[in-house]
């Protein structure tokens, strides 16, 4: 595994990383410490990015809507 990029996102962190099969994925550690990693695979950085980019807002959202 290589990582490709580290990102902060809210209470967020987003990394997107390079796997020997050739092919990225991403994995998000909320504030909490817990971490989520799907088993989705990306063929570009890119796209592994925004998808977890997506991922991160829905569970913002959920969280916001229980708050309330």
């Amino acid at each position: 595994m290589k990582i490709i990029k580290i990102l902060s996102i809210g209470k967020f962190i987003l990394a997107v990383y390079y796997t020997k099969s050739d092919c990225y994925q991403y994995s998000i550690i909320d504030d909490y410490g817990t971490v989520l990693e799907p088993d989705d695979i990306f063929y570009t950085s890119e796209a592994a990015e925004r998808e977890g980019r997506e991922a991160i807002n829905i569970v913002s959202r959920d969280a916001i809507a229980i708050k309330v």
